[in-house]
């Protein structure tokens, strides 16, 4: 062999090792980086939000301040992967989160999901097995801290609900999850738990990035069920909630235009009352329309998201403590006083859409309604409670005018009625995929616990996936907002 190929050998060799060398030393780094991070036994966490800032009444209400202009409560981008040393909860995620079969309901007792408890058993002692690490380095992030909540969120009801149910009906999240999550909470202000954001709003990312921001340019990444036949149902599900939340943009973005308006009356003549009048009613004749598109939307899900898969496959995922049928309490490790967290889980009652429509029409809701109104706003984005607070402030003089001028009174009241017709078909598709499901209990899909185990969650009274009594909130949601209508 001549010397030059001795050379080139010896080249090849040393630059291998030199590669090798180099990642052993950013593994020792990122182990130093990760201990740093970390604490062996942090002292109890408390559950402490800042409360929401007061807003600036002096400023016009503009949805501007607390929406992106273009994508609304959307990120204009998706959201970023967490750096290092982070990326270890993206990595778990990434174990459960795949093509290939990995957890199953605890609760299940088909031979499917009894086949997939060992793999179960060990991904749950990897999270226990994490160190606890402190995200403060993240705090300023808000897109990131946003990744960090929905990854930590999901990764939660991942560990709580692939775990058999404990015969002392109490579940440990390991402090691993659980603290971090907490203490991400606390700075954006939303509930420590699975949220409507981190399901729709934060976990999409865009088939192509050169084509238009809409709902079916997103792929939704991160679901409960990517690795069996309910993957489709629970993708198209999340992809329903974007459309109604692109187009209940549109309805924000009138009522900014409306409220402008609202903010600038006549002051002297009665032909400037007129036409001021007019000029409020046609605001509201253009509401009318796309609440109707959102009526549509709504019921345009049952084409794509089968009832017994949304029942068996899906539902089950997002209870949160206070919605387990038997009475599973959660605790948080290394958080005091868990009683304290809101951990209800995701919910429509989430998106601001409906909030902000109740806001512009002054929605009173009842007492079997309101409790539910407003507890959901604790698992909003701070953003949007900010909107609505505004908006609240901005608009409650709208039922003045709708007592002086018919043309507002009649453009008000189709709004009214559009209301009144979601919430009604609202409470036609809670029948369909939550109370006749509850009633067949039937076998779909991954999950069969329903039937083989007589059904102990689900034959009590139907509660919706924010913890509330789903028939009797429906209808005083939909009671609450047929009493707004004037008549004269």
């Amino acid at each position: 062999m001549s010397l030059s190929c001795y050379q080139s050998l010896f080249q090849l060799w040393f630059l291998s090792s030199l590669r090798t060398f180099f990642a052993v030393v950013q593994q020792l780094l990122l182990r130093l980086v990760a201990s740093s991070t970390a604490t062996s036994t942090p002292p109890p966490l408390r559950w402490e939000p800042e409360p929401d800032a007061p807003i600036d009444l002096e400023k016009p209400y503009n949805h501007d301040r607390y929406l992106d202009a273009e994508t609304g409560a959307f990120p204009s981008k998706p959201l970023p992967h967490l750096p290092q040393p982070f990326a270890v909860f993206e990595e778990l995620l990434d174990l459960v989160n795949g093509p290939l079969p990995a957890l199953s309901l605890g609760e299940d007792k088909s031979e499917e999901a009894i086949s997939r408890r060992p793999f179960g058993e060990k991904w749950r002692a990897k999270v226990r097995a994490q160190p606890t690490l402190d995200f403060t380095s993240l705090k300023d992030d808000t897109p990131t801290l946003q990744r960090a909540h929905a990854v930590l969120a999901w990764l939660v009801h991942f560990y709580v609900h692939s775990t058999p149910p404990p015969p002392n009906k109490e579940i440990v999240v390991p402090a691993s999850i659980a603290r971090p999550l907490v203490q991400v909470s606390q700075w954006l202000k939303i509930a420590p738990v699975l949220t409507y954001a981190d399901t729709v709003l934060w976990n999409f990312e865009l088939e192509d990035a050169e084509k238009e921001f809409t709902a079916n340019n997103m792929t939704f990444t991160t679901l409960f069920n990517k690795s069996n036949e309910a993957a489709r149902d629970e993708s198209e599900f999340y992809r329903c909630c974007a459309w109604i939340e692109q187009r209940g943009f549109d309805c924000t973005k009138l009522i900014t235009s409306l409220v402008e308006d609202l903010e600038c009356p006549p002051l002297s003549n009665d032909l400037d009352k007129a036409d001021y009048h007019e000029l409020i009613a046609d605001h509201l004749r253009g509401l009318a329309p796309v609440v109707h598109d959102l009526t549509d939307i709504l019921m345009s899900v049952k084409n794509s998201c089968r009832p017994n898969a949304f029942y068996s496959s899906i539902r089950p995922w997002y209870r949160g403590s206070d919605t387990e049928g038997e009475g599973l309490r959660w605790v948080y490790e290394g958080v005091e006083d868990c009683g304290s967290l809101e951990l209800s889980g995701p919910s429509a009652g989430q998106t601001s859409t409906f909030h902000v429509l109740d806001a512009l029409l002054g929605v009173q809701h009842n007492d079997k309604s309101r409790p539910f109104m407003e507890r959901m706003l604790q698992y909003m984005p701070s953003e949007q409670r900010a909107l609505l607070r505004h908006l609240q402030h901005q608009s409650h003089y709208i039922r003045d005018l709708v007592n002086e001028s018919e043309a507002v009174r009649s453009a008000y009241n189709a709004v009214v009625d559009a209301m009144a017709k979601f919430r009604t078909d609202h409470l036609q598709v809670a029948v369909r995929y939550v109370v006749s499901p509850k009633d067949k209990c039937p076998i779909t899909g991954l999950s069969a616990a329903m039937s083989q185990a007589g059904c102990p969650a689900q034959q009590r009274k139907s509660r919706g996936t924010g913890g509330n009594e789903l028939s009797t909130m429906l209808k005083g949601s939909r009671d609450s907002t047929r009493s707004m209508r004037v008549v004269v």
